[in-house]
């Protein structure tokens, strides 16, 4: 059921050097446009919501500084499986500031968070077998990208479910919610 695949990409951000020119959009979303910045470590430059109900294919990014850019995935329960695409918009090694993407109810978030650290990086930071587990990615470094697709067949429109990073610490910081929208 998890499935993830990284392709490795090069990075031509480098944090000493065009420091005033690293505000950039990172989409454009309804005529708003998101920004982020390395000098800027609140929640202005993370959207809280991307509108995706009537897609079934989803892009997150996440970066240097603790941050997916989204806070809630909307997915329509008209799709068999959606794909969620991950890209680490940093310059950090996966072993240092790694990224993935997983996905869990609720209830299993906090449970399933405090027992990724045990799993390792060679398990990409995911309980092993773990049924709370309902999809994710591999953990990837700056400059990568990584997809999961899966069955949405078994999450109900209504229900609560949360996504997150598993890298040890990052949860707490790095999650959100994802919906399913009948």
């Amino acid at each position: 059921m998890i499935k993830g695949q990284v392709s490795r990409t090069t990075s031509k951000f480098h944090p000493e050097k065009n420091v005033g020119d690293r505000i950039k959009p990172v989409f454009v979303l309804e005529d708003k446009t998101a920004v982020a910045s390395a000098e800027n470590s609140s929640d202005d430059s993370v959207v809280d919501s991307w509108n995706a109900a009537d897609s079934c294919e989803q892009v997150i990014e996440g970066n240097d500084m603790l941050q997916f850019n989204l806070k809630e995935m909307k997915v329509s329960a008209a799709c068999d499986s959606v794909t969620v695409t991950l890209k680490h918009t940093g310059v950090m090694a996966a072993e240092i500031m790694g990224h993935n993407w997983v996905l869990t109810t609720d209830s299993d978030f906090m449970p399933v968070a405090t027992a990724a650290a045990g799993a390792g990086l060679e398990n990409n930071y995911v309980p092993v077998g773990d049924d709370r587990v309902l999809s994710a990615t591999s953990i990837i470094g700056g400059g990568e990208e990584t997809s999961v697709t899966f069955s949405i067949g078994s999450l109900s429109a209504g229900d609560d479910y949360t996504f997150f990073c598993s890298f040890p610490g990052h949860y707490a910081i790095m999650k959100g919610s994802f919906k399913v929208i009948a």
